[in-house]
């Protein structure tokens, strides 16, 4: 019992020390990428890979907030976090034909192939266009669902 206690209180002194470090992202899109592992692929071969493709990421596309890859069985789950749509968008790009990244993707389905893509939060047709757009020409078939943001917030340390 006072070990809850003790870790709730440093929580909330944890949290309130942040407040001030804390930047709102009204229109904050996140995008849920369920992948197969490919069974010839150790763990240590996915992990090696998915920190270099994450690692790219993050040193070229300056509006994603996160990019981070969970194990889930048989499955990996990859959780991509964009300051607003058009940060998606910058990724749509990357990824097609003729793009900084088209070349690293298509390396990618050595690892893995994709199942699904689910994409919450604040965009517009827009975003929903260009990703069937994307689709096509990278020759993806798995589903995207949408579901838009009703209200909420999100913050990020600034």
């Amino acid at each position: 019992m006072n070990k809850t206690i003790v870790s709730l209180i440093f929580g909330i002194i944890i949290t309130s020390c942040n407040c001030n470090n804390l930047k709102e992202i009204p229109n904050e899109v996140i995008v849920i990428v369920e992948l197969i592992k490919n069974e010839d692929k150790s763990a240590e071969e996915l992990k090696k890979f998915t920190k270099r493709y994450s690692d790219y990421v993050k040193s070229t596309e300056s509006n994603t907030l996160g990019w981070t890859y969970h194990d889930a069985g048989d499955k990996i789950i990859l959780i991509e976090r964009y300051k607003d749509e058009d940060a998606n968008i910058i990724t749509a790009k990357n990824i097609s034909p003729g793009g900084n990244r088209y070349k690293l993707l298509q390396e990618s389905f050595n690892y893995h192939s994709l199942k699904k893509v689910t994409v919450i939060g604040g965009f517009t047709q827009k975003l929903i266009d260009f990703n069937k757009m994307t689709a096509d020409k990278v020759g993806f078939t798995a589903p995207f669902v949408y579901h838009p943001l009703i209200s909420g917030y999100s913050k990020n340390v600034k």
